[in-house]
């Protein structure tokens, strides 16, 4: 039975070390760039191995989208759980904004027509996300943390371009060479701050 399970981990680290070939594949070259050929070379693995676990590159490539799209939210909603509070949940919202941003726009260039439902579905993402954090903007203003009489959609979608800033942009100018946790972290707060200092209540008389 351990023998088992080892082999299981096993297989899962050598699935997970391909998936990561694979990002790096598609975030250098593009969809329209990659080839399967190309992730074998990276994750120096046969195309065989690759086919028998991948079906195609786009399999692949939706993959890839799932998993970073399924964790986004995750650490949001456990923060809310500790502590509600905007200073507590809005940073850990920015951060993940931005990892998300970073993380998904490489696998976005060059995608062909066929990958409008890929592009439809990290909409919709976060669409649903933004909806939800359009209800937890009124449920601050409702508890007193925040005050604002303007369309709390607009203010949810001021804060995404705030977390999200020019970071990607950056990146694609050369402007910088990579963001870090410590710089995505700095910025989240600093987001934060401004965002919070635009919206507290006015003290009462």
């Amino acid at each position: 039975m351990e023998a088992a399970s080892a082999t299981d981990a096993a297989k899962q680290q050598r699935r997970e070390e391909i998936l990561e070939a694979a990002y790096a594949e598609f975030a250098q070259k593009g969809y329209a760039g990659a080839s399967m050929e190309g992730i074998a070379r990276r994750a120096r693995a046969s195309k065989e191995t690759l086919y028998a676990w991948f079906e195609s590159k786009g399999a692949l490539f939706n993959i890839l989208v799932e998993q970073r799209l399924a964790g986004f939210g995750t650490r949001i909603v456990a923060a809310g759980q500790r502590d509600p509070s905007p200073a507590n949940v809005l940073p850990v919202m920015a951060e993940d904004l931005l990892r998300l941003a970073l993380a998904v726009q490489p696998l976005t260039q060059g995608l062909p027509e066929a990958g409008e439902p890929t592009l439809r579905r990290i909409g919709k993402t976060i669409a649903d996300r933004r909806q939800g954090f359009v209800e937890y903007l009124n449920y601050c203003r409702d508890h007193g943390y925040i005050a604002f009489d303007d369309d709390p959609l607009e203010l949810a979608s001021l804060f995404v371009a705030m977390a999200e800033g020019e970071w990607t942009l950056r990146l694609g100018t050369g402007m910088v060479e990579e963001v870090t946790d410590a710089m995505i972290v700095d910025h989240a707060q600093r987001v934060t701050r401004m965002f919070l200092r635009a919206l507290s209540p006015a003290p009462s008389l």
